[in-house]
């Protein structure tokens, strides 16, 4: 039975649960756009004062709102998307044809006793992580 991309992920939480990794999640973005909106708002309704509340608020609002959280990596690849699952599964396709196996087991025996192949996969999944989804990643 072929590797599938539910494969690998199973198999990069396993090795993620030796490392411990985290995703911080921020909405730097959104915390902006209601500061703007929270001034804009102010603004109109109450002359140069209101713009100062108005931003005031929204600033505030946007801080207690957008505070960044911490998913585990893991939680985090188990929670993916089949089209993500996909993506992240042809990324890394090369390094499952490197070690030659043909189903889930021998991959997984494979990588757990060779502390190279497992880094190498560490590492290129921190690097989709990083490179491709534009993640912040913790460790």
């Amino acid at each position: 039975m072929p590797i599938t991309a539910e494969d690998l992920v199973s198999l990069l939480a396993i090795i993620n649960s030796e490392n411990n990794y985290q995703i911080i999640d921020s909405h730097r973005m959104k915390g902006s756009l209601i500061t703007g909106i929270g001034a804009t708002v102010g603004g109109v309704c109450g002359g140069p004062f209101g713009l100062v509340v108005g931003g005031l608020v929204g600033g505030s609002l946007a801080a207690w709102k957008g505070k960044s959280t911490m998913v585990p990596l893991d939680q985090f690849l188990m929670e993916m998307n089949k089209e993500q699952r996909q993506a992240m599964f042809i990324y890394m396709k090369y390094l499952i044809d490197e070690c030659k196996v043909q189903n889930f087991v021998a991959l997984n025996a494979r990588v757990a006793t060779d502390a190279v192949m497992k880094r190498r996969f560490l590492e290129v999944l921190l690097c989709y992580l990083r490179v491709e989804l534009q993640l912040n990643v913790v460790g």
